[in-house]
């Protein structure tokens, strides 16, 4: 429960929910001076209007039409209250004021608030009883003149025991609606704290899970597609990237220790063998040793370009570029060397519109692509690099060849670090060029395809095409 109150959630609740009682005291308050505040100014003023009317008529008639005036008006009216006292004697001369209210002699001139009793009859007119009741008035002392001895006190008042009745329990209810408001914000705080509390306990527990070494956890979403949601989707995708990664690492160690173990051990062999004996025999090591570290730093260069593109870093800024202009430029660099191998190289190409990338990786993707072809399309004897839009958008770059071909059960691995299909090795290469390409794909967000490729003219094998398809340039 201490944890649930120091949320960042609970805490913005408790602010809104005193942000919105004070708003509701303002308007509150607003609405009681609209009415009540108002209400109470109507009464002081009848009031001061009675008292007004009262004393002109005692200096024009005297108090002998101020008393009848008197019992007049309170046979009139239910809620209207007078008094009238001959000074200095005290006899109550006329009204329905039974007793001269104590608050009356310290306030004669100004308002003040007293109770009184008031009979209750029943339908026959029989006294039933008496009522306690609240009431707000004004005295005031009328004098013949200035030096009259003979003074008349007069008592002006108002039943306002509904009013304050009413005035009573709106404030008690508008209280309790307050203490409601608060009570059931503060409630509904701990109910969201707590469900946020708990999806966040999910990605700590998730995270926990990781930091041990778990790196297949994932935070679960509830396809609420809220903030939360798109919080854990994204370090969902962040894992999946770190995952990745570290299985390409841990593969690369394996890979490496596996493939490059047996160059080492022939280097070292080859150099302890040479030693001691004749300068040819030397000789002949060191060129032998000089060819097996070149392949070597080619097989390490591979990989840190692979890693430096899975990163993010080698890819650097994607701006449109012509991959038509691309494949033509490559087409130009390796048409001689098909023809030296034996392949009719032909290029295909249709009005492609510019994609998003890397001139120079994807110049690399294609080189890989060729190199390929060049090397395993053994008994073919054509090469075709094609470049083409893509309906919706996007273009499409291939390389195929009439070759053997990949079993389809192969070619989930060929992009593979290290995969070689080629059991006997023979061809030269590390088994890192389609991995390369496969790093290039994901870093400019292209699928990668292995399909049949050329008929063989003998009908002799299917020949492998391998397809980059480009998404539409935004």
């Amino acid at each position: 429960m201490l944890r649930i109150l120091r949320t960042t959630s609970f805490r913005f609740t408790v602010i809104y929910v005193v942000l919105f009682a004070g708003a509701v005291a303002m308007l509150g308050a607003y609405l009681y001076s609209a009415t009540f505040g108002e209400a109470a100014k109507q009464t002081d003023d009848v009031i001061d209007s009675e008292i007004g009317v009262l004393a002109e008529l005692f200096s024009t008639s005297g108090p002998g039409m101020l008393t009848r005036v008197i019992r007049q008006r309170t046979a009139w009216s239910d809620d209207a209250i007078y008094m009238l006292i001959g000074a200095p004697s005290g006899a109550v001369l006329a009204g329905n004021l039974t007793a001269l209210p104590p608050e009356a002699l310290t306030a004669e001139g100004d308002f003040f608030n007293f109770k009184f009793e008031k009979p209750l009859v029943d339908a026959a007119g029989r006294e039933v009883g008496v009522q306690q009741r609240e009431a707000r008035g004004k005295m005031m002392r009328f004098r013949a003149a200035p030096d009259a001895e003979q003074s008349y006190l007069v008592v002006v008042a108002r039943d306002v025991a509904s009013r304050e009745y009413l005035r009573n329990r709106s404030q008690s209810v508008v209280t309790r609606a307050a203490l409601v408001t608060i009570a059931f914000g503060v409630v509904i705080g701990l109910i969201f704290s707590r469900s946020l509390l708990r999806r966040v306990e999910v990605v700590n527990k998730t995270s926990r899970a990781i930091r041990g070494g778990d790196l297949s956890q994932r935070i679960p979403t509830t396809g609420a597609g809220d903030e939360l949601d798109d919080l854990g989707e994204n370090l969902n995708s962040m894992l999946d990237q770190i995952e990745r990664l570290m299985a390409g690492m841990r593969d690369v160690s394996d890979n490496i220790a596996h493939d490059l173990r047996s160059p080492l051990t022939r280097i070292r062999n080859r150099l302890s063998d040479a030693t001691g004996a004749d300068q040819e025999t030397k000789d002949t090591a060191i060129r032998a040793t000089i060819e097996d570290s070149e392949k070597l730093l080619a097989t390490f260069n591979a990989l840190l370009s692979i890693a430096r593109i899975q990163s993010g870093e080698g890819a650097g800024v994607l701006k449109p570029i012509d991959i038509v202009a691309i494949a033509e430029e490559m087409a130009e660099l390796y048409e001689p060397a098909a023809q030296d191998a034996g392949f009719a190289f032909s290029l295909v190409t249709a009005p492609t519109p510019a994609v998003k990338g890397s001139r120079e990786l994807v110049s690399q993707a294609v080189a890989n692509f060729l190199d390929n072809a060049l090397k395993y399309a053994a008994g073919g004897s054509r090469i075709e690099l094609t470049v083409g839009p893509v309906k919706g958008g996007g273009a499409i770059l291939s390389v195929a060849d009439d070759g053997p071909g990949v079993a389809p059960e192969d070619r989930d691995r060929i992009f593979e670090r290290f995969v070689r299909l080629e059991k006997s090795r023979s061809t030269p290469g590390s088994g890192l060029g389609l991995s390369l390409v496969s790093a290039i794909a994901r870093a400019h967000g292209a699928r990668l395809e292995l399909k049949d490729g050329l008929a063989h003219a003998d009908g002799d094998g299917h020949g492998l095409r391998i397809v980059m398809t480009f998404a539409a340039s935004e």
